[in-house]
C-alpha cells in the first residue's frame, strides 16, 4: 500500500463513519448545519463513548 491508498481510506472512514454520528448528535442539540470540524470532533467524542461503554460492560463496572 502506498501513501495514497491509506490518505483514501482515513478519507473513507472519517467521512462515512465518524462524521456522520458526530452530524447527528449536533443535530439533535439544535445545529441544523454543523460545520466539518465540529462533526469530526462530536464524532470522534461519540466513538469514545461508545467504547468506553463497551469496555465497562465487558468488565462489569
Amino acid at each position: 500500500m502506498d501513501d495514497e491508498d491509506i490518505d483514501d481510506v482515513i478519507s473513507f472512514l472519517v467521512k462515512r463513519v465518524i462524521m456522520p454520528p458526530g452530524r447527528w448528535v449536533l443535530e439533535q442539540v439544535g445545529d441544523p448545519r454543523p460545520s466539518e470540524i465540529a462533526s469530526l470532533v462530536t464524532g470522534l467524542a461519540f466513538w469514545a463513548f461508545v467504547v468506553f461503554l463497551v469496555f465497562a460492560l465487558v468488565l462489569k463496572w
